[in-house]
């Protein structure tokens, strides 16, 4: 299994993604869970945010002064 996970990891940073190490991890300002990687990723007032998942981040983009 680990070794499925660093390849995906290797494929996803070849598209430019960035998987981020443990001590980086940030979380998902909409609902509070890991944000692990920049998959999800949007800007608001010159700071940049990580979600969880589209759907958190279309939340975050309908209302962004609710969540920042």
């Amino acid at each position: 299994m680990g070794n499925k996970i660093k390849s995906l990891i290797k494929k996803l940073a070849k598209l430019g993604h960035n998987i981020k190490a443990n001590s980086e991890l940030s979380y998902d300002p909409v609902c509070g869970m890991r944000a692990t990687s920049d998959l999800f990723k949007a800007d608001y007032q010159g700071k940049g945010y990580n979600f969880c998942s589209d759907h958190c981040k279309s939340q975050f983009e309908a209302n962004p002064a609710n969540f920042a």
